[in-house]
């Protein structure tokens, strides 16, 4: 059985798609921060780990939401 394309209210520009790049950058840093400050505090090694990923998945989401294109 196939269903029909779901509808999605949401503007598909390149200026809205960059808009939401940025931010899911913004999130992630939001997250990297609470758990460096959880590292720090708790001198837990892996949390700071999971920050450094999560700065990583930012600095991604940056770079796209940043892109222009050709």
């Amino acid at each position: 059985m196939t269903h029909p394309p779901t509808t999605l209210f949401a503007p598909r520009t390149e200026r809205a798609e960059r808009r939401l790049w940025a931010v899911l950058a913004a999130l992630f840093m939001l997250v990297a921060g609470v758990n460096s400050v959880l590292a720090l505090s708790e001198a837990q090694w892996w949390q700071g780990a999971v920050a450094g990923v999560f700065i990583v998945a930012a600095a991604g989401c940056a770079r796209v939401a940043t892109r222009t294109r050709d």
